[in-house]
């Protein structure tokens, strides 16, 4: 049959024709590559669906730890706030001890006190109020400042109350009238109320102005009840016109510190000795300002350890889902492969019977073409 279908080359004819067994096992092989790219389309799919969700959540629990770290933040600031002030008073002693000696000029002493008590104060409100908890109080009420942030995905928030490490205060008058400092600039006017109106005054030559005068040269101490608060105070705003005598109540918050005029501008040693005195309370309360921060500083802890746990529970999912597409896939190559092997065993059985058939019957089949379908 070879023969025949050769020319005189000893070339064949036609191209050998591939078994029908080998185009089966080559259909079958792109039907399992197909089926298996499907399924392995669908495998990736959900792995990714699963990474980009918990990918979200991870985002989201960034935006969390942020302002925890914010709120962190804010209790370290303050911490170190607490210890320049406190140095800041220990300078304060140095200028109490030096006023007093020998030779020295207590003017100078005191104007050198009321530069580093204005600091302690510049210092309790460094920062941005958003992230300051030892100072920035509400001065209607002393209210100290606070700072709320989230502290989970929902809606829960924690709040951190702050402390004042300041010292601020003001004069109830007898009168109604409310005398109160401006910090910075060091200053001292009466209003008609808390966040009321500025009252006015004529000065010696007719002006009217705002009835405001400096709390460095403008105000002496007369006397001052530590049990009753009660105090009175001169207060010049025209050099050239007798000053006015206040009596009222003095109202106080933070450390407890005043000015040097509280202390007699440190010209005798009644005053000094009121000035240590209050730089002694002033320590004390600082110390208890710190322990504010601390409780601050527990909470702030608590809920960085919380989301830090949540954060690396994300971690450890996402690498299980990572492990899964990659046993998921592997099992399905496994598989895919297994079935193409068992196919191919069962053609090779199929072939072999058919091969056990030709031989059977093959003194009964005489035509060639036969002879080839059946080997077929």
């Amino acid at each position: 049959m070879v023969g025949i279908l050769q020319g005189a080359t000893g070339a064949s004819l036609f191209p050998t024709a591939p078994s029908a067994q080998s185009v089966l096992l080559d259909q079958i092989r792109a039907t399992a590559a197909e089926r298996f790219q499907q399924e392995k389309e669908a495998i990736d799919s959900a792995s990714k669906s699963k990474s980009e969700a918990l990918d979200a959540e991870s985002e989201r629990y960034v935006t969390v730890k942020a302002q925890i770290n914010n709120a962190k933040i804010a209790v370290d600031s303050g911490k170190e706030s607490i210890t320049l002030a406190r140095n800041l008073l220990l300078e304060l002693r140095t200028s109490i001890y030096l006023a007093g000696e020998p030779g020295e000029d207590s003017k100078f002493r005191a104007t050198e006190f009321d530069t580093k008590v204005a600091a302690i104060n510049g210092e309790a409100d460094s920062g941005g109020r958003a992230f300051n908890l030892v100072g920035y109080i509400d001065r209607t009420d002393f209210t100290p400042n606070s700072i709320e942030y989230r502290n989970n995905l929902g809606e829960g928030s924690t709040t951190l109350n702050g402390t004042y490490i300041g010292t601020d205060w003001r004069v109830r008058a007898a009168d109604g009238k409310v005398w109160v400092p401006d910090l910075e600039a060091d200053t001292l006017t009466q209003y008609s109320d808390i966040q009321g109106v500025i009252q006015k005054t004529t000065l010696s030559d007719g002006t009217e102005t705002d009835k405001t005068t400096s709390t460095r040269n403008g105000i002496e101490l007369v006397s001052y009840n530590p049990n009753t608060k009660a105090i009175t105070f001169k207060v010049t705003i025209d050099p050239t016109l007798p000053p006015e005598t206040v009596t009222g109540t003095l109202e106080q918050t933070g450390i407890g510190l005043m000015g040097s005029w509280f202390y007699q501008k440190l010209a005798n040693s009644l005053g000094r000795d009121a000035a240590f005195d209050a730089i002694d309370t002033a320590e004390i309360e600082l110390t208890s300002r710190e322990a504010v921060l601390e409780q601050a500083s527990a909470l702030v802890g608590r809920d960085s350890r919380r989301v830090d746990q949540e954060i690396e529970r994300i971690s450890g999912e996402k690498s299980d889902v990572l492990l899964k597409q990659l046993k998921e896939t592997e099992n399905l190559q496994v598989t895919t492969v297994q079935q193409i092997l068992a196919m191919q065993v069962n053609l090779d059985a199929m072939s072999q019977q058919q091969q056990y058939y030709l031989q059977a019957f093959a003194g009964f089949v005489r035509s060639p073409f036969l002879r080839i379908n059946l080997q077929v």
